[in-house]
């Protein structure tokens, strides 16, 4: 996907032969860059934790930064709000203009998620550029003070080094973003009622094509009436862009240890809404009529060759708890 194009200056996806680029750019630069952690990126990448972004100035590879949809840790992990993480420009590229229209890529990729966006910077004079930019870019500190090494450093108690691991913590509104999570919470996603099964049905029938209109709404028309089970609509400007089912089981489910379960049936959302953090929020949604049922665990399921699904279950933080052969014969 390509996000900025000047003619001179592209920002696109990042693509597993910059990593080699940018290994050897920060090698020459002194550094000690480590390939590992762009084979990490990737593989996040891929999984759906992050979007990572490349800089091209003229044809070369010269900047990146990657944008974490889920906060991993820091003073804001319980915001939801995306983080932006590892933003650098080679040296050779640095005074071209390319750090602000990389940053400004990776803002409008945050928007799409939060209202707000944030970010750590390292504190020795290494990172002086870098804390500048973000304090000009209308980034603040949020008031904790400085962390190392994960955790928040305390008055006469914190002994640390002044290494890549000090940081500030700062963040940013953004104009124009779409409402934080918490601000959409009290209209979006809703639960459907029994009068929307037609609603839900349409588009249900893009996951499920096998069934006709007709039996997909009667379908629902009753799951809707039953207290087991619920679904989630999603709308944009009045119109239903995505859903999401579940329900109780009381059966053995694989993993689990308790009963009932919550179990997520299927999500959904139309492919002109997503990467914007919708079938997130309708999975949230569905986990928390769980919990309200009395439920303290909440599975789901997908074939083993929808790697697409497999990775979007990871990034929400889904574990893994078993593979199985279905079997059967006629008698």
């Amino acid at each position: 996907m390509i996000y900025y194009n000047d003619g001179e200056l592209v920002i696109r996806d990042m693509e597993e032969a910059d990593a080699r680029v940018f290994y050897d750019g920060y090698l020459a630069q002194g550094w000690h860059p480590d390939m590992e952690v762009y084979r990490m990126r990737l593989r996040d990448r891929e999984e759906g934790k992050c979007v990572a972004l490349t800089a091209v100035w003229q044809g070369n590879p010269a900047g990146s930064v990657y944008v974490y949809l889920t906060p991993r840790g820091g003073p804001f992990r319980d915001k939801g709000w995306p983080e932006i993480h590892d933003f650098s420009v080679l040296e050779k590229y640095q005074r071209k203009g390319i750090g602000g229209r990389l940053m400004d890529a990776a803002e409008r990729v945050a928007a799409r998620y939060a209202d707000t966006v944030w970010l750590g910077v390292g504190l020795c004079d290494s990172y002086g550029s870098a804390q500048r930019m973000y304090i000009k870019r209308g980034y603040i500190p949020d008031g904790s003070g400085v962390w190392y090494q994960g955790k928040q450093c305390r008055q006469y108690e914190t002994v640390c080094t002044v290494d890549d691991d000090l940081i500030l913590y700062l963040s940013k509104k953004l104009p124009g973003a779409r409402p934080s999570p918490e601000a959409r919470e009290a209209d979006n996603p809703r639960q459907a009622t029994a009068e929307e099964a037609g609603a839900v049905a349409e588009l249900a029938r893009e996951l499920w094509p096998d069934h006709s209109p007709e039996e997909m709404t009667a379908e629902f028309e009753t799951l809707l009436s039953s207290g087991g089970a619920a679904v989630f609509l999603y709308r944009k400007d009045g119109e239903p862009v995505g859903f999401a089912q579940c329900q109780l089981r009381h059966d053995y489910v694989e993993g689990t240890e308790s009963s009932p379960v919550g179990y997520l049936e299927g999500v959904w959302v139309k492919e002109t809404e997503r990467m914007r953090g919708i079938a997130r929020e309708l999975v949230s949604a569905c986990e928390r009529w769980a919990k309200e049922q009395g439920c303290s665990e909440f599975a789901s399921d997908c074939e083993q060759t929808n790697m697409v699904s497999q990775a979007f279950h990871r990034a929400i933080g889904f574990e893994e708890a078993n593979r199985l052969v279905a079997y059967v014969r006629k008698i």
